[in-house]
């Protein structure tokens, strides 16, 4: 063997071996960080010296994985996705009596799935991830004790067990099936077993799964400290910063995503990663930031991608509407629609607003804001400067009475929050094309299970269903469906 190492070319034609040279795992620290470029470089000089090692097309695949995610370019994207068979193919000349025969194959599969998904190629992608799980199950049950295909098989069971029942029929079409508890305690099991030092890549996905999944389904706090402690190198490392600036946005901590955000690595050597700058603008945009527009033009001025750039337009509209620049607010507003957003009853509701010379509430368009970026107590002191009486269309008073509930909520004032969600179900006829009845119903079943009154709840998250004709009221009763779920299990 170590002949066969020493003279590369002796064995080229022969079967592939597997194995993280000095060099590989260098090249596994630069892709992990976004140094994406640096990485090609020393992988190109590994597959010179050792082409018959499989590691390097998975590290080649895992580039343009990273890169295809986080900045999203698809331009001449079928000449990419020509390399995805030649790097399967090599995978699969390791001997099959070798944990990595399988697991190079899956892992390829498994970022080709994330990969299609951002191209919208949703029947590839399902494909694609079924093949993965298959095959890092089936390399679990030849050796049990290889732990980096336990993390792809925790990730999948994590993700495909959060499905609710009356969606699961979706899963056993394409034969997958799921445990979320397992999943999430065979990742925890990963994570908290001395890995080798090897696998820094499986390490950084293992980090983004759990945290991920305990961020939306599971315990926030938690998944915030989790996060924290997973993310120290985000001054050096791009993506431990979009991970624990994403996370703190979400967990109310907004100021620390925007000190984050503003230390980020900079510099040549790294990848373009426009999404820090959207998520910079949003939080700056939530503290109602003088220069958040900055960041989002940023971002849609210089981002390839389709994802959030419609988004981003009007969240720059907003910030012009709150800073008094009704000329700016409508520009951007505009170019909002131009990219294809979504034609939901918000929408609908804006585009009449704009034909009528009209525009959002500008109170409560700073309250939600506030809001989202965690700042509640400023969030209430805002929304009451508007007496809901000058409201004139059931749109505002539904959204005033939606808004004021969610942030009583999140101040456990939970009696004024369950008499704000009440208004609202009573104002809103089962007809309501608006998603803030269904979502009340949502809220007060939430409420009322962490009381411990769980057949009350049970009934209001039930209800979100009656609401037939309203915006997002499939991922309204996706939340309702697990909430439910859980209750049956206590």
């Amino acid at each position: 063997l170590l002949l066969l190492f020493l003279c590369p070319k002796v064995w080229a034609e022969t079967q592939s071996v597997f194995f993280f040279s000095p060099n590989c795992v260098e090249a596994q620290k630069h892709i992990a960080a976004l140094r994406l470029t640096k990485a090609e470089t020393l992988l190109a000089q590994e597959a010179k010296d050792y082409p018959n090692n499989a590691a390097v097309a998975l590290l080649q695949n895992s580039i343009l994985f990273y890169r295809m995610v986080t900045v999203q370019d698809f331009s001449g994207f079928k000449a990419l996705e020509s390399s995805r068979d030649s790097r399967l193919q090599q995978a699969k000349k390791i001997p099959t009596n070798s944990p990595f025969h399988l697991y190079a194959q899956s892992e390829i599969h498994l970022q080709w799935g994330f990969i299609k998904v951002f191209h919208q190629e949703y029947v590839g992608a399902m494909l694609e991830f079924k093949n993965a799980y298959q095959m890092a199950n089936q390399n679990l049950e030849k050796f049990p004790d290889f732990k980096p295909s336990l993390k792809t098989v925790g990730m999948f069971k994590a993700l495909l067990g959060s499905t609710p029942k009356n969606y699961k029929w979706i899963l056993s079409v394409a034969g997958l099936k799921g445990n979320f508890e397992q999943g999430m305690s065979e990742m925890e099991s990963y994570l908290k077993k001395e890995y080798a030092p090897d696998f820094i890549l499986d390490k950084q996905l293992a980090v983004f799964y759990y945290g991920l999944f305990s961020l939306n389904f599971g315990d926030k706090q938690a998944a915030w400290e989790f996060c924290k402690q997973h993310t120290n190198d985000y001054p050096t490392n791009l993506m431990s910063c979009y991970l624990r600036a994403f996370t703190a946005s979400k967990v109310a901590q907004n100021d620390e995503a925007i000190k984050v955000l503003q230390n980020r690595p900079k510099g040549a050597e790294y990848e373009n990663f426009y999404l820090l700058d959207y998520l910079l603008g949003q939080c700056k945009l939530n503290r109602l930031d003088e220069d958040a527009d900055q960041a989002l033009k940023k971002f849609v001025s210089f981002f390839k991608g389709k994802q959030l750039v419609s988004d981003a337009y009007r969240r720059l509209s907003w910030h012009y509407l709150i800073h008094n620049d009704l000329a700016k607010y409508k520009v951007y507003r505009e170019l909002s629609l131009r990219q294809g957003s979504s034609d939901s009853e918000e929408e609908k509701y804006i585009k009449n607003e704009i034909a009528q010379g009209q525009h959002p509430d500008v109170i409560i368009l700073k309250a939600r804001l506030l809001f989202d970026g965690g700042y509640y107590a400023k969030a209430e002191e805002v929304i009451k400067l508007r007496n809901p009486d000058v409201f004139k269309t059931d749109y505002q008073k539904l959204e005033y009475n939606y808004r004021l509930g969610r942030i009583y909520q999140e101040q456990n004032k939970l009696s004024k929050a369950t008499d704000c969600f009440k208004l609202v179900i009573k104002m809103a006829p089962l007809n309501t094309p608006y998603y803030f009845a269904p979502n009340a119903c949502l809220q007060m079943g939430i409420i009322y299970k962490k009381m411990g009154f769980t057949k009350i709840a049970a009934s209001h998250l039930k209800n979100v269903s009656n609401y037939s004709k309203a915006e997002y009221l499939q991922s309204i009763s996706f939340k309702a469906a697990n909430e439910l779920e859980d209750i049956e299990k206590q």
